[in-house]
């Protein structure tokens, strides 16, 4: 099939494009940063397309010739991924305009990577942005499929660094499990959604359930350190995402979303086999 891919050159997108690009279909990419997209040659896109989702115009002409849309397009949940433009403006509102193209050119099916969710943390902006998200999919009359993940690997390996500084911080007393799942397991059921019939929804995780102070432990472990873990209470993480918020709006969410994910258990059917351990352990040697 001939496949677009928005938000090819982040995490999951990357993932995606050698899983498709494998399965023997042809490849468009749309991602913002000309380096990366690039470098997305190499792991089998044909056609590489460079834009801001959020700029008017972005998608004129993208799903020309399209058969299936996969969007793992959205802003950055990585600790240090700043950036002005909220969850809302980036998940939201690119993810409905280029629903918009793909229904105006007949786009037979549209591909969506979501978030698991948990009702702790259901009225964050983040998690609302990708709900609205998916209930304008549905509306839209095209065959979908929903791809929801835990935390994927990538998003974590902060922590390693964090750990090689001697502290890393942990909201709450760590106790809550959480099953993060590495981005190429992420992509597999991607593929999964692309080839089915009909419309699908999965939730995915990855294969073992570790609280968050544990996960801390993990990173230290890859630096070969002992643990220096600081417990922060949850009322004072709130607060900061409150104060964060009134200056930077995106801060402020990612700050609560990370807050009351982080002290939820948030576990969903697990997926693939590659462990936290293990990419630790590999980012720590790269570095």
């Amino acid at each position: 099939m001939r496949i677009l891919v928005a938000g090819a050159s982040g995490l999951i997108g990357r993932e995606v494009v050698r899983v498709l690009a494998a399965d023997g279909h042809a490849i468009r990419t749309f991602s913002r940063d000309p380096e990366r997209a690039a470098s997305l040659r190499a792991i089998g896109a044909h056609d590489v397309r460079v834009g801001d989702a959020t700029a008017a115009g972005a998608w004129d002409g993208i799903c020309d010739a399209i058969d299936v849309v996969v969007s793992s397009l959205g802003a950055s949940v990585s600790p240090t991924a700043w950036g002005r433009r909220s969850y809302a403006a980036i998940d939201r509102e690119a993810n409905l305009a280029l629903l918009d193209a793909a229904v105006r050119v007949g786009v037979r099916r549209f591909v969506y990577v979501g978030v698991h969710t948990e009702p702790a943390y259901a009225d964050t902006a983040y998690v609302r942005a990708h709900r609205d998200v998916e209930d304008a999919v549905r509306a839209s009359g095209l065959e979908h499929g929903f791809v929801r993940a835990t935390g994927v690997h990538g998003t974590l390996l902060e922590m390693v660094d964090l750990a090689g500084r001697g502290i890393v911080p942990v909201f709450g007393d760590g106790s809550a499990l959480t099953n993060p799942i590495h981005e190429a397991d992420v992509a597999a059921a991607v593929g999964a959604a692309v080839a089915a019939p009909g419309s699908t929804e999965v939730d995915v995780g990855g294969p073992e359930q570790l609280t968050r102070r544990r996960i801390a432990e993990l990173a230290f472990a890859a630096r070969g350190a002992r643990p220096r873990i600081v417990s922060l209470p949850v009322w004072m993480g709130k607060a900061m995402a409150r104060a964060a918020g009134v200056v930077d709006r995106r801060l402020g969410d990612f700050l609560m979303f990370g807050v009351l994910v982080t002290t939820t258990v948030c576990v969903a059917p697990a997926a693939g086999e590659r462990t936290l351990r293990a990419s630790f352990e590999q980012y720590a040697r790269s570095r």
